[in-house]
């Protein structure tokens, strides 16, 4: 019973290899069946060939040699003469052709140590190479200088495929056998590429359904996974940690060297190191690499402490970025507008995750820094309500002089209450030191005392107010209370109340049209339609200048009123 295995061909060259290097995995079969007593003893006997069949058993030998720089010419009658024999005596496992010096040899038995380039053909004992057989069953390769090229391929390419497809042994021995496989040929990989200045990542031959199987299984919570995918979840793990030593020393050898060199040495340098990054770049594209990436990341956030500590970790990056962002000291010295801009950034960071986490533990940051970015934006409201104004005009009426000092009063007491903010500012964004609390607390407590105020003052403002032009006034004065909600309602009042005054008038001037002759006795000289004429264009330019402070106060249902008459 002939024992069958397919073809395996070891690289010549290192460079074309790292090329090709996803073009190399090739499976070796197993015994198909066990040999009977009958069918092991007719294997001592040796096989009769004729002719014809033994020159082309030959020729596939001569078809499957590549060696540096051999011709057809280099074949001797006493390299033919070892092939028959290889052949025609199964008792001889291997064979070996080599060149020794400029002659081409080949030789049935193991080379010496200092032959560095050969290729070998390989047989189970006493297994009958044929004609039809051959090609199925042999196993052959080459080895040439670089002699870790060559133990690394034939470890990649026989070894640990056969071990894989071995299901007899041990869970437990199975794994540690893998792990410490793996383990070496990482390590042998780094050795064999590191000298060509190529850093090239070790990717284990498991197939891709089985990586595919692992992720849904890890993204399955409730599901207990086996003992081996575990131990291949670890493998995994420890082969991306390699990559990731390896990926910072290729970052951390692209700075610049301070030892004297020329220009072409300069350029030579930097291309190795480009065409190191690019095909680090490449293998990191591999689909094999990224399934990879993606089930460490899936068995990362498989496990809450563990992704609890990461989102701790981006929550503490997302507020100290966020702290530096922030610029206190120019918004808290007048830069209202551009202070509400900027720590609207709390806008943009989103806490929405389908992830079974203690949300409130590890978020607790960000939910600080927010509120203190809100603590901000009130201060700047608030600014821009009390602050000094130099953009309004003076209160009219009788007691305005005694109104605008009040109103200054106001803003020097608001003042005070904001250099004592600003001493502190240091504390508004630093989530770790709760003292802000009480003093937030402090200047708000502190505002609403002023709004009060403010409420008094615009109540008897309005209480002394007999006309139109007299409230526009007022309103105008006072317009930067309307940024303060409690004082926008009390505004917006008032304002109702200066559109009743004007409808007032425009009765009374009703009135005053139809009794003319008797209320404008000092004009009899001017007739009926001058008189109309002047009462119009004081109700015009009344209702304009109402109109105009309407786009600045709001709409009212008395100016929907007035409007209508």
């Amino acid at each position: 019973m002939e024992k069958t295995r397919k073809i395996d061909k070891l690289p010549l060259d290192p460079q074309r290899e790292f090329l090709d290097m996803d073009t190399d995995n090739e499976e070796f079969g197993r015994q198909e069946s066990p040999e009977t007593e009958e069918e092991q003893s007719s294997e001592l006997i040796k096989p009769v060939f004729d002719e014809q069949d033994l020159d082309k058993l030959v020729q596939y030998i001569k078809d499957f040699t590549i060696l540096p720089s051999i011709k057809n010419s280099d074949w001797k009658e006493d390299c033919y003469m070892i092939i028959r024999e290889y052949f025609e005596n199964p008792a001889y496992m291997l064979l070996c052709v080599y060149f020794q010096v400029d002659t081409l040899k080949a030789r049935l038995s193991i080379l010496d140590d200092n032959q560095s380039d050969f290729v070998y053909f390989l047989r189970i004992p006493w297994h009958v190479f044929t004609v039809d057989n051959f090609h199925a069953t042999v196993v052959f390769g080459s080895i040439n200088r670089n002699t870790m090229m060559c133990v690394l391929k034939l470890m990649e390419n026989m070894y640990i495929t056969v071990a894989r497809s071995d299901d007899e042994w041990p869970e437990i021995i199975r794994n540690n056998l893998f792990s410490n496989l793996h383990n070496f040929l990482m390590c042998l990989t780094e050795w064999v590429y590191k000298p060509m200045d190529l850093t090239k990542l070790y990717v284990p031959g498991e197939n891709l359904s089985d990586i595919a199987t692992l992720q849904r299984d890890i993204l399955h919570i409730s599901k207990e996974l086996q003992e081996s995918e575990k131990a291949l979840i670890d493998i995994y793990e420890r082969i991306v940690q390699y990559w990731v030593k390896q990926i910072r020393q290729v970052l951390s050898s692209t700075s610049t060297s301070n030892s004297k060199r020329t220009i072409f040495d300069e350029v030579q340098c930097w291309t190795r190191k480009y065409f190191n990054l690019s095909c680090l770049h490449d293998q990191l594209s591999n689909m094999e690499v990224q399934s990879i990436l993606h089930l460490w990341i899936n068995k990362f956030v498989h496990f809450r402490s563990n992704i609890e500590v990461l989102c701790e970790a981006i929550s503490t990056q997302i507020v100290l970025q966020c702290k530096n962002y922030v610029n206190l000291q120019i918004i808290l010295e007048g830069d209202i507008e551009n202070g509400i801009n900027i720590t609207k950034i709390t806008a943009l960071i989103k806490l929405n995750s389908n992830w079974n986490v203690n949300e409130q533990l590890i978020f607790n940051y960000i939910d600080t820094f927010m509120q203190r970015c809100y603590n901000i934006i009130e201060i700047c409201n608030t600014s821009r309500v009390f602050e000094k104004c130099t953009k309004v005009g003076m209160i009219g009426g009788p007691n305005g002089i005694k109104y605008d000092a009040c109103c200054c009063q106001i803003e020097n007491l608001f003042s005070e209450i904001l250099a004592e903010i600003k001493l502190i500012c240091h504390e508004i964004l630093d989530v770790t030191k709760f003292s802000w609390l009480e003093n937030m607390l402090k200047f708000k407590n502190f505002v609403t005392e002023l709004e009060n105020m403010v409420k008094n003052l615009i109540d008897c403002i309005f209480d002394e107010i007999k006309n139109v032009e007299e409230g526009i006034e007022a309103i105008y004065a006072l317009q930067r209370f309307k940024y303060r909600k409690s004082l926008r309602d009390l505004l917006s009042r008032k304002w109702v109340q200066v559109w009743e005054m004007f409808s007032k008038e425009i009765e009374s001037c009703s009135n005053n049209m139809i009794l003319c002759q008797s209320y404008y006795t000092p004009f009899q000289c001017y007739s009926k339609d001058v008189i109309m004429l002047c009462i119009k264009q004081y109700l015009e330019r009344s209702f304009h200048i109402m109109m105009d402070m309407s786009d600045c106060i709001g709409d009212c249902a008395a100016e929907t009123y007035v409007k209508s008459l």
